[in-house]
């Protein structure tokens, strides 16, 4: 029958006097062979094209090329990494009937190669996820060790609901929504996961968190000095209302004129503040002025720099 991949497995591993491999269906038409890490030996796959095809005459391909597998049953044998799309055809050249792409995964998977690290994180090095507010909206990003990596799968679900989540164009992050109002308390972890494979290689990577500990307020808005060295703003954009519930609160810092405001503070230290006003208690000279905002109540993370020239000569915004 058409459709999905009529799919057994038989595990036979040479030289191994125990059977420890595991198989199970990723997604539609995609199997996962499970192997432990240590010296590789070879596994067998039954895989069946479909009931209906069992008294026809059919033949197999691997990655689009012709193979010594032949029947509606085959035992197809993975060495090492090397397992790939099998397909299977009425006759020799003829038309295609199924197919399953079979990829390996090593167990326990705790020497991932497909992604970099990028997070400081001790749970999930490889996926940096951050949100702009508590709307049910955030964002999950990753970089590819390994350039022609595929993903395969992403997933974000909050006890056993999905989430909706696209893909971006460039394969290196995804947005969901959990399409859901703003909860005073969240109960339970959402639990992300990305499937990726490369050269039958397959790596999942999972990270859980709530949206209270990944929330970072946009920059502050309206940005100005009323006076000199007085400085005033508004709340970050798109932040939630009421304010008075979702609190924020600020950084402020003084850093020299043209400089970063990811650089070192001019003498005095960095301030945190809760109102949205400041002044800046030098003699009026030349200098950037940056606040930024965070979470009050989740001590979050916190959001981008705004920055103001501020001082005698102010340039105008950096």
């Amino acid at each position: 029958m058409r459709g999905l991949l009529a799919l057994m497995v038989v595990c036979v591993v040479s030289h191994c006097a125990s059977c420890d491999e595991d198989i199970y269906t990723l997604m539609d038409k995609v199997l996962v062979l499970r192997v432990p890490h240590g010296p590789r030996n070879t596994s067998h796959v039954l895989l069946v094209c479909g009931e209906a095809y069992k008294d026809q005459d059919v033949f197999w391909k691997k990655d689009g090329q012709s193979t010594r597998y032949v029947g509606n049953q085959v035992n197809v044998t993975v060495e090492e990494m090397v397992a790939g799309n099998f397909s299977c055809h009425l006759g020799q050249d003829g038309r295609y009937l199924n197919h399953t792409l079979l990829l390996v995964q090593f167990k326990p998977d705790n020497k991932p190669i497909l992604l970099n690290n990028i997070s400081d994180s001790s749970d999930a090095k490889h996926i940096l996820c951050s949100g702009h507010n508590y709307s049910g909206s955030f964002n999950c990003r990753w970089s590819k060790a390994r350039p022609h990596a595929t993903v395969l799968l992403v997933e974000a679900v909050r006890n056993s609901s999905a989430m909706a989540c696209d893909l971006e164009a460039d394969g290196l992050g995804v947005w969901c929504n959990e399409r859901t109002c703003g909860r005073p308390e969240e109960r339970h972890l959402i639990q992300f996961k990305l499937c990726i494979s490369s050269n039958s290689r397959l790596e999942v990577y999972t990270a859980e968190f709530n949206l209270r500990e990944i929330v970072s307020p946009r920059c502050v808005t309206d940005l100005r000095e009323e006076k000199v060295n007085e400085f005033r703003w508004a709340e970050p954009e798109h932040w939630e209302e009421p304010c008075s519930y979702y609190k924020v609160q600020y950084e402020v810092k003084r850093v020299a004129h043209q400089a970063s405001c990811q650089d070192p503070p001019l003498k005095e230290e960095a301030q945190i503040i809760d109102e949205k006003t400041f002044t800046v208690p030098v003699k009026p000279k030349k200098y950037v002025f940056c606040v930024r905002a965070r979470d009050k109540f989740t001590g979050g993370p916190w959001g981008e720099w705004s920055a103001l020239a501020g001082g005698s000569k102010r340039q105008g915004n950096n």
